[in-house]
């Protein structure tokens, strides 16, 4: 009689651990990994299409450099009568004040009432890569940027008086900032908007020492 090999249930049991270990170790290694391309994807096209809009908006009204900063509170309406007819939308929440694009991001005003928030002679933003998905946190998911509407604003935050839009710790704010002091502000929460400022010195690409994982 010929005998019949076949695996116990204790080496079965056994296989089975392993294999969910090693996917619980595999699976969301391979998720962030997704999730940064796609991020960084997103990034890049929503700066490379936001200069377009600006050059595009010159064109019909007018160099930016003889427009006036828009009125506190009043950010969010400057935007959809001057940039948005050139960046264009899927849907925009007039409630929130918030701008929805097709690839699910979205643009918002900086700070926590209606009211938008300056920072000197510019005009905050929020890029949201996944809209009102969470975690909702700069530095994870949303990142800042500003259109500055002075010469001396634009040079301090850019480093060139006719870059209009650009990212926070630009300029001669970052005169002598190196990366790895980029990468400990972007930790720290009170100066996580140096995150945009650290991706666009990457390229836009989340590199194996970016600190926030999501």
């Amino acid at each position: 009689m010929r005998k019949i090999s076949a695996f116990t249930l204790a080496e079965v049991i056994l296989t089975m651990t392993i294999v969910g270990v090693v996917a619980a170790m595999t699976i969301p290694t391979l998720h962030y990994q997704k999730n940064k391309r796609e991020y960084s994807a997103k990034i890049k096209n929503f700066y490379s299409r936001m200069e377009n809009a600006i050059v595009d908006m010159e064109m019909d009204k007018g160099s930016y450099r003889d427009m006036l900063l828009p009125a506190n509170g009043n950010g969010f309406d400057w935007y959809i009568d001057n940039v948005d007819p050139y960046m264009g939308h899927q849907y925009v929440d007039t409630s929130k004040k918030r701008v929805y694009f097709k690839d699910g991001s979205s643009l918002f005003k900086d700070g926590s009432s209606l009211q938008q928030f300056f920072s000197g002679g510019c005009l905050d933003v929020v890029y949201d890569v996944n809209g009102d998905r969470a975690p909702n946190r700069s530095g994870f998911d949303q990142y800042k940027f500003l259109y500055c509407f002075t010469d001396d604003n634009r040079t301090n935050w850019f480093g060139n008086k006719d870059i209009f839009f650009g990212t926070y710790g630009s300029g001669l704010n970052a005169v002598g900032t190196t990366r790895a002091q980029m990468i400990e502000k972007c930790k720290d929460a009170e100066t996580t908007s140096w995150c945009t400022k650290l991706l666009q010195n990457d390229q836009w690409e989340f590199k194996h020492d970016y600190p926030h994982k999501f």
